[in-house]
């Protein structure tokens, strides 16, 4: 940690030198009328900075690079603006226009190692932004995400979850947190992928392998949560978030604030809070030790000048996490809105420090991120003074770029990047799962990116190597009668993975009304510490597991192929995808029994995935107050030996909105409807030894507005989920083997008050 914060300290005295001054001013207009629109958000992603125009229509940053910046201009109700400009070429105002529309395409990602819109990138990369999450809130922020279509997600009631990606979980998806990947022992099916929405400005969803990019464990693509942008200079502002669920009597409260100088010195501070009872299902049954709370601190603070910007941020995420035990489900239950620690829970302690620089030299560019990340977990079963499963884990993660242009058009990134990860078991815990480890995980990267007119087209390659070495020799593994696979004599195992992944794409924009894609990547993943090294039973699952250190690493081939067509009136767009796996790694019971455990193996296969989106969205030109859009979504997993399907693969779904854009009504601003329809069909594609689960229906309503108090507006969200109040299985919960059913009818609402 103390070369983590030397280095960032580093990096702003030595960026501090030959810092100029460079202004942009400007003017946005509405493109028909040629009149001023006051409120538009203009937003540089690559600096993380924005303004907002005051009642002329006028903006004014300062304090810019002299190189080329991204400007994404945006106002509801208008369609999205996205350009690259050279500030110190402008010695008058910037005239953007902006036309009115009910849909935006061009929003921008940075998911893909170079910002553009989401449009023009040859990688799929959904977008969600934070005003979404809070109109629909859920109590796990994965599944607010799994929304999205080709998104699910692996549930352990509504505390625990984890994202699914075109059919692939676990560790297939690297989650990455403040420009870091974010490790927390994600690999156990009971472990959540613990981040929340907390000081997110959105989230980015790869669909499709972004190993290129971000190494192991991006397989299946990548979940990028983003931080909020930065205080505007002179600003000092802060917000409060209440928010309330009916069907597990939620409360979830976050207060925040952010600042800046117009020196450039910026900060923020952040901190929430959420607590849960058990959840109802739509029998009125309530589910025993769902019950949850969780305690979220941020601070952040750097400094930005024309030669670029360096910031440190620490986050504390601590959660405690009842989990339902099949044997026990009646005894679990006790009164409504009961949430007090109950046997069994986990409880889940992460401290998180990064930092992330970004340094001018000409037209090119340094970017350094930096982070250590201490992880603690503790599953109790039996005493509460005593830890069954103890574990933790110390991560120092790397990542630094060159941005190099070689012509107007065409852009290189290279870079190093890898991370060490010490994984230590609680020496005084009651059971052994997975022994103590080390990676050490180092890479090398080259990208190129040509951007002129109607095209696009990215590739690269990268080279991979890490080592991973087991140790059982400690007393305490030897008095358990812990036992590493092969037996080895000294007790450890050392393995190592390595490998060259490369990539390629293409996008084509003839004109507005088609977008053509198409991406070829490779992917991969060594397997984790549990499919390896694994010999013990997990508290919390009900089994013994038993892992293989003889696999070899998963390697996969997607390709994604999608079309866009859009008119004035409506949009429709599809995608597909095929993706070719070698040396798939899946879980599966034994018939094996070890004290009243079923033996659970890890077992490595080829196997194939193959599905797509189809999305409709109509937009009347004549009634801009009301739009419809639906999406439908597949993906089928097999077995390429005997053709048999994989577990967990998701069913396919069929989603529906209804949006109705209402007139200001008396105090009640930007006032909105929306109805959401979510048909989950049978999936009767199970794999060997699990069951089909019947398809249901969901239907959910969404209303809210803003009331103006002060100079600010209140925003208030309702939400309501379930509404029909269904009771049904979901296939990719873990509860349904146990016939465990998913939540019932639930109304949430949520009310922001900025200051």
């Amino acid at each position: 940690m103390r070369l983590l914060i030397a280095i960032a300290l580093l990096f702003l005295y030595t960026g501090s030198l030959g810092a100029q001054d460079i202004s942009l001013t400007g003017k946005v207009l509405d493109k028909n009328t040629n009149t001023p629109i006051p409120g538009a958000s203009i937003f540089i992603p690559e600096l993380n900075r924005g303004v907002v125009t005051d009642v002329d229509g006028k903006f004014i940053i300062q304090g810019l690079p002299d190189r080329n910046i991204t400007l994404q201009v945006t106002f509801v109700g208008y369609s999205n603006k996205v350009q690259t400009i050279r500030p110190a070429q402008f010695s008058r105002d910037l005239i953007v226009e902006l036309e009115e529309s009910i849909t935006n395409f061009e929003e921008v990602v940075i998911s893909g190692a170079y910002i553009m819109s989401k449009e023009s990138s040859p990688i799929s990369i959904e977008k969600i932004n934070r005003t979404e999450i809070l109109k629909m809130p859920s109590p796990s922020l994965m599944s607010s995400i799994a929304r999205t279509p080709g998104v699910s997600e692996i549930s352990l009631g509504p505390g625990i979850s984890k994202p699914v990606i075109r059919g692939l979980s676990f560790s297939r998806v690297l989650s990455l947190y403040q420009g870091a990947r974010f490790e927390n022992q994600q690999w156990g099916a009971d472990h959540g992928l613990g981040l929340s929405e907390t000081g997110i400005g959105n989230v980015e969803l790869i669909k499709g392998p972004a190993s290129l990019i971000y190494g192991s464990g991006a397989m299946a693509g990548v979940v990028n949560l983003i931080e909020e942008k930065d205080a505007d200079a002179g600003i000092i502002e802060g917000d409060a978030n209440l928010r309330f669920f009916s069907n597990s009597l939620g409360l979830r409260s976050e207060v925040g604030v952010k600042g800046a100088n117009e020196n450039g010195f910026f900060w923020s501070l952040r901190g929430a809070a959420e607590s849960h009872a058990d959840y109802v299902d739509g029998d009125g049954n309530a589910v025993g030790n769902t019950r949850f709370n969780t305690q979220n601190l941020k601070a952040g603070a750097g400094i930005r000048k024309s030669w670029g910007d360096t910031r440190i941020r620490y986050t504390y995420l601590k959660q405690k996490l009842g989990i339902l035990e099949e044997d026990a489900l009646d005894e679990l239950v006790t009164t409504r809105g009961d949430r007090s620690l109950q046997l069994p829970f986990q409880d889940v302690t992460d401290h998180f420090i990064n930092s992330e620089t970004n340094i001018y030299v000409g037209e090119d560019k340094i970017k350094a991120t930096l982070g250590y990340h201490l992880n603690f977990r503790e599953e109790v079963e039996d005493d509460f003074d005593a830890v069954d499963l103890g574990l933790i884990t110390r991560n120092f993660m790397y990542d630094v770029k060159y941005f190099k242009g070689l012509t107007p058009y065409l852009e290189a990134i290279v870079g190093i990047q890898g991370f060490y990860l010490r994984n230590l078991n609680y020496e005084d815990a009651g059971e052994f799962l997975i022994p103590d480890a080390t990676k050490d995980d180092r890479s090398l990267y080259a990208l190129l990116n040509y951007n002129k007119d109607k095209w696009v087209l990215q590739g690269g390659l990268r080279y991979d190597y890490r080592k991973v070495t087991a140790d059982a020799s400690a007393q305490h593994f030897v008095d358990y009668g812990f036992i590493l696979p092969e037996n080895p004599s000294d007790r450890r195992l050392e393995r190592t993975f390595d490998g060259v992944t490369a990539s390629g794409g293409a996008t084509f924009r003839p004109n507005s009304t088609w977008r053509y894609r198409l991406n070829v990547a490779q992917g991969f993943r060594a397997p984790d510490l549990a499919e390896l090294f694994s010999n013990g039973p997990h508290p919390g699952t009900s089994r013994f597991e038993r892992g293989d250190a003889s696999f070899g690493r998963e390697q996969n081939v997607q390709t994604d192929f999608g079309i866009r067509y859009s008119k004035t009136n409506f949009t429709l767009s599809g995608e597909v995808f095929y993706n070719h796996v070698n040396n798939y790694i899946f879980f599966s019971p034994s018939e094996e029994q070890i004290d009243d455990l079923t033996v659970w193996v890890f077992e490595q296969a080829d196997a194939r995935l193959y599905g797509g989106e189809l999305a409709l969205d109509i937009h009347p030109a004549s009634m801009k107050w009301v739009a419809f859009s639906t999406g439908y979504s597949t993906v089928i997993g097999q077995r390429r030996s005997d053709m048999s399907f994989l577990p967990y693969i998701p069913a396919f779904r069929w989603t529906q909105t209804v949006d109705f854009k209402l007139k200001n009504t008396g105090l009640i601003k930007n006032p909105y409807i929306s109805i959401l329809g979510n048909w989950v069909f049978d999936q009767n594609r199970s794999a060997p030894l699990e069951d089909d689960t019947p398809g249901y229906y969901l239907l959910g309503l969404n209303v809210g507005g803003s009331i103006p108090v002060g100079k600010n507006l209140l925003d208030v969200y309702v939400s309501g989920s379930n509404i029909l109040n269904t009771t049904y299985l979901d296939h990719m919960s873990l509860f349904r083997p146990f016939g465990v059913n998913q939540l019932g009818r639930n109304i949430a609402v949520n009310v922001r008050i900025p200051f």
